[in-house]
């Protein structure tokens, strides 16, 4: 079971009094890794044991959830590995730090040309294919390779589309790499220039989307320890949480008609947070009451409340990066 939630850095106790709310935390990137590799994996583990006691029809479908929740433990582990092999160097994040200059909220996409011109997050596609890869058919693998040789235009025109949400324009089988490849390099550009830039530990989200780099959340966390009880939302792209107020639209700021649902009981510890006035709905992942919950992971395993939610006419407002819109 997991525990460590080591990658939500503590409070500093060296300052007096009660500890201001920040605005955005920027996670420990080696243990969040870590931590999605080991909790997919685990999850993979209870499908594997849900097969073997389903009927043979039921039991084919769970194995195949379970072995692509192994899969993608094996490439958040290779993200790791990445991470600690070739660290992005400030000169890497210059170009991500255009496109937060002068903007007080959410930023600008990336242009197709910044993406081309931008080394880091390519190379890290090619080495995470030849990492993870490994794990996927031969011809999955050859196909990765030969969109991994090609020139820079395709790879960013690829990468381009996904980041904008044309996602049918997308090489299906290259997604998630491409999205693992682009989370690592925001990830660890967003942590860089914060050092540098205090503002940027300041930054207020607009309309849902992440002050830091403007992608959607990929869901919501209420924490546990020196933040016990605060909310969060959960970048799907640069991994930033940014504060928002309990009982508050994601989306459109509204408090009047936010209901919880849930399979279960009123405590438990996944629920969705639906808003009345705009019709639109994150997850809510309770670390205070289950602290081995992990965002991505966990909302991959609970996409049956998606599917009744979408029934009662609510929109996702969320994004999970390993279940990208067909």
């Amino acid at each position: 079971m997991i525990t460590d939630h080591s990658d939500i850095p503590s409070l500093d106790k060296r300052i007096p009094g009660v500890p201001a709310i920040e605005p955005v935390i920027f996670p420990k990137l080696e243990a969040l890794y870590a931590r999605r590799s080991a909790r997919l994996e685990e999850l993979a583990f209870q499908l594997v044991k849900e097969a073997a006691q389903n009927e043979p029809s039921s039991a084919e479908a769970e194995e195949i959830n379970a072995g692509y929740f192994s899969f993608l433990s094996g490439l958040v582990a290779a993200q790791g590995r990445l991470l600690a092999r070739s660290p992005l160097s400030l000169a890497d994040a210059e170009s991500v730090r255009v496109l937060l200059r002068g903007k007080n909220t959410s930023p600008d996409i990336p242009t197709q040309d910044m993406l081309e011109k931008s080394l880091y997050w390519q190379k890290a596609f090619s080495a995470l294919v030849e990492d993870a890869g490994a794990q996927l058919p031969a011809e999955t693998q050859d196909a990765l390779k030969v969109l991994a040789a090609e020139k820079p235009d395709v790879l960013a025109t690829q990468a381009y589309a996904l980041l904008s949400g044309q996602y049918d324009q997308v090489d299906a089988g290259a997604a998630v790499f491409l999205w693992a490849a682009l989370s690592v390099f925001w990830a660890q550009a967003i942590a860089l220039l914060a050092d540098e830039d205090k503002a940027l530990k300041q930054r207020r989200s607009e309309g849902g989307a992440c002050p830091c780099c403007g992608a959607p959340p990929s869901g919501a966390l209420v924490l546990t320890g020196d933040r016990e009880g605060l909310r969060y939302l959960q970048c799907s792209l640069c991994e930033t949480r940014w504060h928002k107020v309990r009982a508050t639209c994601s989306v459109c700021d509204a408090t009047d008609h936010i209901d919880y649902w849930s399979f279960e009981n009123t405590n438990a510890p996944i629920q969705a947070e639906t808003c009345g006035d705009c019709k639109s709905y994150v997850k809510l992942f309770r670390l205070d009451r289950d602290p081995a919950l992990e965002v991505l992971a966990d909302d991959l395993a609970t996409v049956v409340l998606d599917a009744a939610l979408e029934d009662q006419g609510f929109i996702r407002a969320a994004l999970n990066p390993f279940a990208l819109p067909a």
